[in-house]
């Protein structure tokens, strides 16, 4: 018979987990009940049943309070873990890339050495024209023989003194625009400068053609002791005819 009294205990789990922690070993009710004599009463078999049901509840109290400990710990452990073994990468903590910065490449220098490029000779002047002259047209170069500075011509001309006194670069003439008929046609007294071997086979009384550039005018003292102003021409070229 059931005392009213007594707590109806939980019912057990249908396999209750077992526990690491075994109860405190004691004497247990059975074991007083065996001992003790004579017949056990009804208060003491409740009384024993108790304190048995009691037992059971207190075990599985700690049973399930261990577990609960434990699966607790275990989750804050797994968390820390991970917590720990994961940290959390930020944005800003990342190691920047050193950037990667190339050697300039340079050739080596070739041991040949250039060959000195030679200058193009500079081009040869264009030889000057000489043009013939019209009678009057050396009348004007005789009268002002400065204002035909540089200009060349072809004249014609009769040598009238060529010695010692002239010079071998330098003779006197009487110069026409033309060869005329007859010596005595050469009319304009003239000096010409000339190279000595262009002038070397040139005497007195030659006739002559040559092609000239006019030099100015030219003074010099004449033999009565007077003095003459002349035309005075540089011989380019010269021909006896």
């Amino acid at each position: 018979m059931t005392d009213p009294t007594t707590p109806k205990p939980p019912d057990p789990p249908t396999e209750p987990p077992q526990s690491s922690m075994s109860p405190v070993a004691g004497p247990t009710p059975e074991a007083n009940l065996v001992a003790g004599a004579g017949t056990a009463t009804p208060a003491k078999r409740s009384n024993v049943r108790a304190w048995a049901v009691g037992g059971i509840a207190l075990a599985v109290v700690l049973f399930s309070g261990g577990a609960v400990i434990d699966m607790f710990n275990g989750d804050e452990l797994k968390t820390t873990a991970g917590a720990t073994s994961s940290p959390a990468t930020s944005p800003t903590s990342a190691t920047p890339v050193a950037p990667t910065t190339a050697a300039p490449t340079s050739a080596a220098p070739t041991s040949a050495i250039p060959s000195p490029t030679k200058a193009a000779p500079p081009p040869k002047p264009k030889p000057p024209s000489y043009k013939t002259l019209t009678e009057r047209q050396w009348k004007l170069i005789a009268k002002n023989p400065d204002g035909y500075l540089g200009k060349t011509y072809v004249v014609y001309g009769r040598v009238t003194q060529f010695d010692a006194a002239t010079g071998t670069d330098s003779f006197r003439a009487d110069v026409a625009h033309r060869r005329m008929a007859e010596k005595y046609d050469y009319e304009t007294n003239t000096i010409l400068n000339g190279s000595e071997s262009d002038l070397d086979n040139l005497v007195e009384d030659d006739i002559f053609r040559a092609n000239v550039t006019v030099l100015g005018s030219f003074s010099y003292d004449t033999q009565i002791g007077g003095e003459t102003t002349v035309a005075l021409l540089q011989v380019d070229s010269i021909k006896v005819l």
